[in-house]
């Protein structure tokens, strides 16, 4: 699998080009900057986003076992959603992360909420996937949304302190 990364507009590029990719610090604005060395000597400048995509490029896909669904909880003031997509496989990326992919893509189409993403197995457990190196275990469906709705909770508790305190 030859992975591609659109540098820009009118710029595509195979990824095995790439000798590294450093921090260089923030912008003005707090983003996060990266500065990319080419194989040959070229490099260049990277917004984080940019090195998001990169990063979460599959370069190695491996089919997943049946029955693994990727879970996204959506909790507000009135309900809790549960939003299941089946996992068809398991994607080795750029940065060595492994992540899930669903139908939608790679990490089910968008990059998880603070680096972290959960599946539910099939033996009816719930387990965290992402950046973290610790895996969070739940041992069903409903310990983790009361999990879920609890952070919710908590998140919210703290925007309000911080709106008082301001």
């Amino acid at each position: 699998m030859i992975g591609m990364f659109d540098l820009d507009w009118q710029t595509s590029m195979p990824l095995s080009k790439i000798e590294r990719i450093a921090y260089t610090g923030s912008d003005k604005h707090g983003q996060s900057q990266y500065r990319i060395c080419m194989e040959g000597g070229g490099s260049g400048e990277l917004s984080g986003f940019a090195y998001t995509r990169i990063a979460s490029t599959p370069l190695q896909l491996v089919p997943a076992n049946p029955g693994i669904e990727a879970l996204m909880v959506d909790v507000d003031s009135d309900e809790t959603y549960v939003n299941r997509s089946p996992v068809i496989a398991w994607a080795r990326c750029f940065d060595g992360s492994v992540r899930i992919v669903t139908p939608a893509g790679v990490d089910d189409g968008h990059m998880w909420k603070e680096g972290q993403g959960y599946v539910l197995m099939p033996d009816g457990s719930v387990h965290s996937v992402g950046e973290y190196l610790d895996v969070i275990r739940f041992d069903n469906l409903d310990a983790y949304v009361a999990y879920e709705v609890d952070q919710h909770r908590v998140r919210a508790q703290a925007r309000a302190l911080a709106e008082q305190e301001a």
